[in-house]
């Protein structure tokens, strides 16, 4: 898994995942919106602060492609 150089908004991270995973950027983006700001409650306990936490740990750990 490798951060996308190209399909990127911040950092390049959900792009290269979404890419990885064979699933559209703008999905994956959408589902961090919804787990970062718990859109109807659907954060399966996870906080906004931990959601920027992981993210940040990508992108600081996966390379750029």
């Amino acid at each position: 898994m490798n951060r996308s150089a190209d399909d990127r908004w911040l950092g390049g991270v959900l792009g290269g995942i979404a890419r990885s995973l064979g699933i559209s950027s703008g999905l994956l983006r959408g589902l961090f919106l919804v787990f970062f700001f718990g859109v109807g409650g659907l954060t399966l306990g996870i906080s906004s602060g931990a959601t920027m936490v992981i993210y940040l740990i990508f992108w600081i750990t996966l390379r750029e492609s």
